[in-house]
């Protein structure tokens, strides 16, 4: 869903397998993961999916060891650690799948196929089950090598404990989707991605809303200043905020005119660089735009950074 996330993707592919050796073991499918950023030759920046406090699914990139299967290493950074887990839980997040969780996984023609131990997907109810799913299957998506993703857990009969179907192979999902639009209306409804902060401010958090007209930037940029309503997330735009007008030029670039309240943020810097974030994220979805420049009452914003911004990068970043 994300893959867009990615700055760039090197053009190359690297055949990963494992092979068989001594005769004792079958020969599995290789597994076709290409390069993404690397900061150094040994690191892939990865984009994971975790959960919050709250329930939402939030992306968060991490650098991991690039190794023989980078999949089922991907997935494994979603396995609870006591280790490990102290970064997540600082920043609000949660793992994804039991401790001692093990894995295999096969990837041939877009088609992942993941086997789980026993227990590995284990939730209270229907609903966290299935978002552990989202976790999974959109961690295992980012890779432009995979289309679909068919889970198999130990212990069961196709089907989880909570009654989640694994009979099917599943897409990348839409994130935290939200709607006030009747099952009629989505049908005719627009989708659009905001982005918010979480409760505690240490995450920016994807949500999926459905809105009745055109999905362009000013619709975008309207439904970002409604704010996320209840639910653990936060609107960091100062109040009495207004937007003005938003224009895209032939070039790519999107002229977001805002009223003057909107420079109180400055008064808090991380506030003002999380908040620029959520507002450059939430535009760059449209392919017809490439950078973004916020104006307060017809003047150039100015404030600690470049006041024209190009793309923000990944939405979080996990050390």
């Amino acid at each position: 869903m994300l893959k867009k996330i990615l700055v760039a993707l090197v053009a190359f592919i690297m055949l990963l397998g494992f092979a068989a050796c001594g005769g004792d073991k079958d020969e599995e499918p290789y597994e076709e993961i290409p390069a993404a950023n690397m900061s150094d030759t040994n690191m892939r920046e990865t984009v994971l999916y975790l959960e919050d406090d709250f329930g939402y699914i939030v992306p968060v990139m991490k650098e991991i060891a690039w190794v023989e299967g980078i999949g089922a290493a991907a997935v494994s950074e979603l396995i609870a650690d006591p280790n490990t887990d102290a970064d997540m839980a600082y920043m609000g997040l949660n793992p994804i799948l039991a401790e001692g969780t093990t894995i295999s996984l096969n990837i041939v023609d877009g088609v992942a196929t993941i086997q789980l131990s026993e227990g590995a997907i284990s939730a209270d109810d229907a609903v966290g089950e299935m978002n552990k799913i989202v976790a999974l299957v959109n961690t295992l998506t980012e890779f432009v090598t995979v289309d679909t993703v068919f889970i198999e857990q130990a212990g069961t009969d196709g089907t989880l404990p909570n009654g989640t179907d694994l009979s099917s192979g599943f897409s990348a999902f839409d994130l935290n989707v939200v709607s006030a639009l009747s099952s009629g209306d989505i049908e005719n409804a627009s989708k659009i991605m905001l982005y918010f902060v979480n409760a505690d401010e240490t995450v920016i958090v994807p949500v999926t809303k459905y809105v009745g007209g055109e999905a362009d930037a000013f619709a975008a940029m309207n439904e970002l200043l409604k704010g996320p309503g209840d639910g653990g997330l936060k609107d960091l735009f100062p109040e009495g905020t207004e937007l003005l007008s938003v224009e895209v030029d032939d070039a790519g670039i999107a002229t977001v005119e805002l009223s003057g309240d909107f420079t109180t943020i400055s008064d808090d810097t991380q506030k003002e660089e999380m908040l620029k974030k959520c507002l450059i994220l939430t535009l760059m979805q449209f392919d017809n735009i490439d950078v973004v420049r916020i104006l307060v009452d017809g003047e150039e914003y100015m404030d600690t950074s470049k006041t024209t911004m190009a793309y923000a990068g990944y939405v979080n970043t996990l050390e």
